[in-house]
């Protein structure tokens, strides 16, 4: 199904992203800049209420300088 949203999945991606961001010292606007994604989509992804695209996902692990396979371990 196309739009089929996890809660759950969403919540837990996102307080794992949001301690990884954490670690790096930025704030969620810095980490925003630096990504190139807009401080609302990460402001959503970190509270589990978005839904980040393949290219989200590859930004932010190029962010956080860890491969795309490390920020989806677990998941």
């Amino acid at each position: 199904m196309i739009g089929v949203k996890d809660e759950k999945l969403s919540k837990a991606f996102g307080k794992k992203f949001k301690e990884l961001r954490e670690k790096t010292g930025m704030s969620t606007r810095e980490f925003a800049d630096t990504a190139g994604i807009a401080y609302s989509q990460i402001w959503r992804i970190e509270t589990g209420k978005g839904n980040p695209t393949l290219g989200t996902l590859k930004a932010i692990a190029t962010t956080l300088d860890i491969p795309l396979t490390e920020l989806l371990k677990g998941f």
